[in-house]
């Protein structure tokens, strides 16, 4: 026996193949093999992506969640080899289990199947399981009745009357766009509901749209891998605003945690200002920024948007590697970035008005309101009604409200949710006391008339007023905000003008950014969010800003002992309510 190799007892021998064969991690190297970029064959040790998602995997299932993952990645990470591993590991060592891979294409179905046979064809002869069917789209194991079915994103209800318990989607971003939701519809219908069941999707970015893009950002639980000091560090976050129903989660798993991804500088390699930005936004070093740049000129024909795709360093990177923002994609990435969290959240008790601090409240508070200072708030309100939700109730779209100081435009609190439009008018008139009366400016489109009939029965004064002229020269009044093809460019234009300023941009929600990285320009001129996507909190935050250049400044007064607010200039009728402190 070869110096420093350990002796075991044949107990030991045996509790150590036992503890093999129930673990992945240590089952990989010892029993698969794969074939290398060099073309070697050599056992299957996994890589730093492939040990992190067999952490995440393990978390998943300690906490009682069934295996759901919607994975986003960079190229030749290991996904697929992993994943093809995983679920041979589960079919040829237990009994009645099926497993199935899709892939976008007949070549790489072709390839993945390889792969797949690889391992079996490598495994000791001893614990080979017989085979009852081996052809080209079939591995089925005589005597344990389990299989491993490959198949291409072809054939609309595929898996119909079907039983799988293990799902590869593989490049589902590439899968016929007409076919995708079919597909899905009709599989997903065959894996219950049960612990020893795993789906994993995962796939490179195309685009924005299609049941990928809309699937990775609806899931509740996130996972994503950072650079902690040079090292990968993986962090879970969990969407407040995604169905609590929703039991998947998303990874992403950036260019930079990946070793090979790195080339030795030359001498005199000096960084450019986008890659000394990089350092600061995701830790890179000189190496993994010299191969990036060698990546994108030898690779991707001197286009970044093409590496964004391929090796993303953010998920809204990946996917925004086509069409034309309205707003710097760049700038945004880097706000996410050092981004704060609310201070506090608040929940509304309707009946009393009182604001109730509350772990996941629709109100986001950066900023409490101070004496002495004015706000206005901007409304966004949901267009209709969603029915049929996953527990029989109606849902509806999501509204939302921003708090921002009148005279710096700096936003301050927002109020996100689901919520009928009458309530959400009773929200805004709790919300404006609370922030010194401030003023309000619902938007009045379509279920809007609702929001502005129910703050007008409180009896609220300080709504936005505007005069509409009709002939003959009787202007009417008409309170709330109008969005229309006229007045939506205004506003969007003044967003980004407010935005010139990085020091001074006043933007602190996160989310905000992250729904300004996919409002996009059409072909046809308009200005809005990508298909499956929102942009209720870009309206809103919009609205807000532009009522600041059209509400006369305030000025403060004291009457009585008290504060109130008077505006220089202002020609609407109504008088601003005497503020309440406390």
């Amino acid at each position: 026996m070869p110096k420093g190799v350990p002796k075991f007892s044949k107990k030991e021998a045996e509790e150590l193949e036992a503890r093999v064969l129930l673990d992945f991690d240590l089952y990989a190297p010892e029993k698969l093999k794969i074939q290398t970029v060099e073309g070697k064959l050599e056992s299957f040790q996994l890589n730093a992506p492939q040990k992190i998602l067999g952490r995440i995997i393990r978390h998943i299932k300690s906490q009682g969640r069934l295996t759901r993952l919607v994975i986003l990645k960079a190229r030749r990470e290991g996904v697929s080899t992993f994943t093809e591993g995983r679920f041979f590991w589960h079919t040829t060592l237990k009994s009645n289990r099926y497993a199935v891979c899709i892939t976008h294409e007949p070549e790489a179905t072709d390839f993945l199947f390889k792969m797949t046979k690889r391992y079996y064809d490598n495994l000791p002869s001893k614990e080979r399981p017989k085979t009852k069917y081996n052809n080209k789209s079939l591995l089925e194991f005589d005597g344990l009745d389990s299989a491993f079915r490959v198949a291409t994103a072809e054939k609309a209800d595929f898996g119909s009357g079907q039983l799988v318990h293990y799902a590869h989607l593989s490049e589902v971003a590439k899968w016929p766009a007409t076919k995708q939701k079919s597909i899905l519809d009709s599989l997903l219908q065959c894996i219950p509901d049960e612990e020893d069941t795993e789906i994993i999707f995962e796939s490179t970015a195309k685009g924005v749209g299609g049941e990928f893009y809309a699937r990775y950002w609806a899931c509740r639980y996130r996972y994503e891998v950072v650079l902690k000091e040079g090292k990968p560090n993986l962090q879970l976050a969990i969407d407040k605003d995604a169905d609590v129903d929703n039991e998947y989660s998303s990874v992403f798993f950036p260019w930079f945690i990946f070793p090979k991804y790195y080339e030795k500088p030359p001498k005199g390699f000096t960084l450019t200002k986008e890659e000394k930005e990089l350092v600061v936004l995701h830790g890179v070093n000189e190496g993994q920024l010299y191969w990036r740049r060698r990546t994108i000129q030898n690779k991707c024909s001197g286009n970044v948007n093409t590496f964004h795709q391929e090796y993303p360093g953010t998920p809204m990177e990946a996917f925004l590697s086509s069409g034309r923002p309205v707003f710097d994609v760049k700038k945004l990435v880097l706000w996410m970035k050092i981004a704060k969290p609310s201070k506090t959240r608040y929940e509304c008790q309707l009946s009393t008005g009182n604001w109730i601090v509350a772990e996941e409240g629709p109100l986001r508070v950066w900023q409490e309101p101070k004496p002495a200072r004015a706000y206005i708030i901007g409304a966004d309100v949901a267009e209709g009604i969603l029915v049929g939700g996953s527990d029989g109730k109606d849902k509806y779209d999501f509204s939302c409200a921003d708090v921002v100081d009148h005279l710096t435009g700096d936003q301050v609190a927002q109020w996100h949710g689901k919520i009928d439009p009458r309530t959400f008018g009773r929200i805004l008139f709790y919300l404006a006391i609370r922030y010194n009366y401030a003023w309000i400016g619902p938007e009045r489109n379509n279920h809007g008339i609702s929001t502005v009939g129910e703050l007008s029965e409180l009896g609220y004064k300080k709504l936005y007023l505007e005069m509409i002229p009709e002939p003959p020269n009787k202007p009417r009044q008409r309170f709330g905000w109008l969005t229309s093809k006229k007045t939506k460019p205004l506003i969007i234009d003044n967003l980004l003008d407010s935005l010139s300023d990085e020091n001074g941009h006043g933007l602190i929600c996160k989310e905000t950014m992250a729904e300004m990285l996919t409002f996009k320009h059409k072909d046809d001129g308009k200005m809005m969010a990508e298909e499956g996507m929102h942009d209720d909190r870009v309206m809103s935050l919009a609205i807000a800003r532009y009522l600041v250049l059209k509400l006369p400044t305030p000025r403060m007064m004291f009457k009585g002992g008290e504060p109130t607010f008077s505006h220089q200039g202002s020609s609407s009728s109504q008088k601003p309510p005497t503020a309440a402190w406390t």
